[in-house]
């Protein structure tokens, strides 16, 4: 147990390190060439994404997880998983190919065909960047890792100089599928596995596992993706660039969220599951040190995201600023969420998934059209919020049913929670009440924000709590 403790905390470090600047990075970066290029090329780029995830959702069976989550999977079985999930991402890479014209058509815009053709390869090269399950189920992160960031630094560092000889979305495009094609070359180098010949005996279950995961991957692509989608189809490609650079400030940590602990936990929480205490006690130590950091930073981002996006970004993005308010929190859930699941996954119980998702699919539908369609894209956001809510709920009481506690995540998480309101009240009060904008008064906020939570959260530290963050 105690080489697992060290072994989940190395992973932890190294997810840490390296997800936290991948996303100080990207943000970076973005800002860099939000203020080369246009809303509208932006927009474009999210519409050939969306087209991208959405086959790509159809090829995600969950074989990693299946892979991560069983202990006993033999290497044979794993070479027929990585020949099947291969020839599958081809065929849809394909169709995807193929298919081109007829996305071009659905959002009425004729760039979209390069674009797609282009982003249907990642697809099936996502898929060989397959060894990087067996290094996660190994809890080896640090080579991967580095990797990761490295792809993302030279990529982004093209495409600024792409933006500026003026490729346009180009730029976009090809900074994601360059970074995607690296890092799926260079994992081979650093994992020391190689497809053998394969055994389709007993691989049955891993089947069955996944096939719960790919329902859930449905699902959740339309819970995730049919704001953009109504969006993009309805209101414009400009607000949809708008929305993106939105979407991914609150999106992107939530993101880092899944990598970092979901990377780690998952196949940490698996070898533990029969251990019920140690597994609750894991759960609640996961939660209560993500909610120290995670929740305030969310619900600060959502109060200054008006200020941060205008300063940062430039005036031609006040809206994606205006829309954060109502979208961090999203990411706040999400990315809370991606925890939760990962309990409720280590205990084999990939059909709850499933249901969450699709019952969150469900609900999203009617009310994301109906708030488009009264109330434009503020009412979108707002449905998504609504929608957000009702399924980390859920994954709230799976995740407590999980570890046979029904006060779990409330016990973990509401000190985070009630410093962060008081919080962003201290700060909303100091925005309106003094006179003054612009950087100053970002950089203002900011300072104010992390004095009210750190102290009031350090001073009121129980005991235990203390020993927790030691």
């Amino acid at each position: 147990m105690t080489n697992l403790r060290k072994r989940v905390f190395q992973g932890l470090a190294w997810r840490t390190f390296v997800d936290i600047g991948e996303m100080l990075l990207q943000i970076a970066f973005t800002i860099i060439l939000a203020r080369i290029l246009t809303k509208s090329d932006f927009g474009l780029v999210a519409m050939a994404l969306l087209v991208n995830r959405f086959l790509q959702a159809m090829t995600q069976i969950g074989f990693g997880t299946a892979v991560i989550q069983n202990q006993h999977v033999r290497k044979e079985q794993i070479s027929a998983i990585f020949y099947i999930n291969a020839t599958i991402n081809f065929i849809v890479s394909l169709i995807c190919f193929l298919g081109a014209p007829f996305a071009a058509n659905f959002f009425k815009e004729a760039s979209l065909v390069p674009l797609v053709r282009l982003l249907a390869w990642v697809i099936f090269i996502d898929s060989l960047a397959f060894p990087q399950i067996l290094l996660k189920k190994k809890l080896k992160f640090g080579g991967f890792s580095v990797l990761e960031i490295s792809s993302l630094l030279l990529t982004n560092i093209l495409a600024v100089v792409l933006a500026l000889k003026g490729y346009g979305f180009w730029a976009l495009a090809l900074k994601y599928f360059l970074s995607r094609l690296l890092f799926a070359s260079g994992v081979w180098f650093i994992s020391d596995w190689f497809p053998g010949r394969p055994s389709f005996r007993g691989i049955a279950a891993l089947f069955r596992f996944g096939l719960d995961m790919l329902g859930s991957n449905i699902c959740n692509f339309f819970s995730q993706n049919l704001a953009a989608i109504i969006t993009g189809k309805f209101i414009g490609v400009s607000t949809l660039g708008a929305f993106n650079i939105a979407y991914n400030l609150a999106i992107v940590p939530a993101q880092k969220i899944q990598s970092i602990f979901t990377a780690v936990l998952t196949p940490a929480f698996s070898s533990i599951q029969s251990n019920v205490a140690n597994f609750k006690q894991k759960v609640f130590e996961s939660l209560f040190s993500l909610g120290n950091i995670y929740i305030p930073f969310m619900i600060g981002l959502s109060v200054v995201g008006p200020n941060f996006v205008t300063n940062l970004y430039g005036p031609k993005w006040k809206e994606a600023g205006l829309l954060l308010i109502f979208l961090a929190p999203v990411g706040l859930f999400k990315g809370i969420q991606h925890v939760l699941n990962s309990v409720i996954i280590s205990r084999g119980w990939s059909a709850v998934i499933f249901r969450i998702t699709l019952i969150e699919t469900g609900v999203s539908i009617p009310l994301l059209f109906a708030g488009s369609y009264f109330f434009d894209i503020t009412g979108l956001v707002i449905a998504y919020l609504i929608v957000t809510s009702f399924s980390f709920v859920l994954a709230v009481i799976y995740a407590q049913k999980a570890v046979a506690d029904s006060s779990l995540f409330l016990n973990a998480t509401k000190k985070s929670f009630l410093w962060s309101a008081i919080m962003a009240s201290g700060v909303l009060f100091y925005s309106i009440a003094m006179p003054i904008s612009g950087m100053l008064m970002l950089i203002t906020q900011v300072f104010i924000g992390v004095i009210i939570y750190s102290v009031s959260r350090i001073r009121f530290l129980t005991p235990a709590e203390r020993n927790l963050m030691r």
